[in-house]
């Protein structure tokens, strides 16, 4: 920048780590920096990790986990927010430890069952912690994720072995000490010994066949960073497994980065005597017409609170846009050809499960290929969204805000 070259900044990109090392010993000897500075590899692997271009603040707790991630700087950038932080993680350290029961207490299997809707099929196993710490809130919901947990571990059309893979490595990249428990018990389970385990733990893949590498790379990327996911990448993947297992694949992984993040903010432990089989059970459905709220106490909505004067706050990569070019972006979006061919209606229509309800034709195209490739998978996953929508019965407003903070921090466009 020409800025930089009035002061005498110039420095030439570096070719190796001795190059690298030489730049930041003339930044803390120009700088007089006196505490300690990190050096990157070439490829910034630390970098892209913790998305710290320009500049980021973290508090790392001493367990290795992250307590506190700023904003991107400079609007992001709040050393005051951050002396907060580091100031309730020291109230919490000087806490007596307790024992690892998650943060919402969980019921013990008999009374999680009684709350549970009544069983068609199956039900004797031991319920997952999880389960047993979400069905005094959302019982129905409860039920369906189970279905739905036990056709992913179970029933879903990926080779054993390889969807257990692909679910520890998003739950690895996820730091979910739960899932990657559970996703080991499955491989296990497959008949996959301790050596090929400690491969896959130890991310030595380079002798695994080209289409297994393959797929664990998009479980990644899809996990850390999905909107990177290149039109190639999902072409190659079809070429390897096709378009019916591909559609398997990213529910697998929209499932398991789902459980991952229940998992990591309830902050569940693995059970004293798990990672527990899949639960066979079926439980019975509603019938048509019958309410899951009606049988629930009236919840009030929230009277948001008076606009507070203030300023806004500052989103530059959102804003810089004005209502005419989100439009066009919005146009040129539809004008993409999608990576995977949509089915028809009437296609999906005559492959779907029974009980699925079908009121009138589906338009959604992402609803189309889940339920026209992957009609068990898919039906399961939209009945627990149905479920939910209907039993938690949360404030419309609220729960769209929600939704744009998630799809906002994942870039999707959607």
């Amino acid at each position: 920048m020409d800025s930089n070259e009035r002061v005498g900044i110039s420095v030439a990109q570096p070719r190796d780590a001795s190059e690298r090392n030489a730049v930041a010993h003339r930044c803390c000897s120009s700088l007089q920096i006196e505490m300690p500075l990190l050096v990157d590899d070439l490829d910034d692997h630390v970098g892209h990790a913790y998305s710290g271009m320009p500049d980021r603040l973290y508090i790392i707790d001493p367990s290795g986990r992250v307590a506190y991630k700023g904003g991107r700087g400079p609007f992001g950038f709040k050393p005051a927010e951050m002396e907060q932080a580091l100031d309730m993680l020291l109230v919490d350290l000087a806490l007596p430890e307790k024992p690892a029961l998650g943060r919402v207490p969980a019921l013990t299997n008999d009374a999680a069952r009684k709350k549970l809707p009544p069983v068609e099929s199956g039900g004797g196993e031991q319920l997952p912690i999880w389960a047993r710490t979400l069905a005094d809130t959302l019982p129905r919901t409860t039920a369906a994720v189970l279905e739905l947990d036990y056709l992913h571990r179970a029933r879903s059309p990926l080779d054993p072995k390889l969807r257990a893979r692909m679910r520890w490595v998003a739950a690895h990249a996820n730091r979910c000490a739960y899932g990657e428990a559970y996703a080991l018990a499955d491989l296990r389970r497959a008949g996959v010994g301790d050596a090929a385990i400690q491969t896959l733990i130890s991310g030595d893949v380079a002798n695994l066949p080209e289409a297994e590498k393959t797929a664990l790379a998009f479980a990644r990327k899809m996990t850390l960073t999905a909107d990177t996911v290149t039109d190639e990448e999902v072409a190659r993947l079809i070429e390897l497994y096709g378009e019916r297992l591909v559609v398997a694949m990213v529910q697998l992984l929209a499932y398991a980065n789902f459980q991952d993040r229940l998992l990591l903010a309830l902050d569940l432990p693995v059970e004293p005597d798990g990672p527990l089989p899949p639960v066979a059970v079926r439980f019975t459905k509603r019938q048509e017409g019958q309410s899951i709220a009606a049988a629930r106490p009236a919840v009030p909505y929230l009277t948001p609170p008076a606009a507070a004067a203030g300023p806004i706050a500052a989103d530059p990569e959102w804003s810089a846009f004005d209502f005419a070019s989100l439009q066009q972006r919005m146009a040129d979006q539809r004008a993409r050809p999608p990576r995977i061919r949509v089915p028809i209606w009437d296609n999906v229509r005559a492959v779907l499960p029974p009980t699925y309800p079908v009121n009138r034709p589906l338009r959604i195209r992402w609803s189309l290929v889940c339920l026209g490739y992957q009609p068990e998978l898919a039906s399961a996953w939209f009945a627990c969204l149905r479920t939910f929508a209907e039993e938690a019965r949360q404030d419309r407003v609220f729960e769209e805000s929600l939704f744009w903070v998630v799809t906002r921090s994942l870039h999707c466009f959607y």
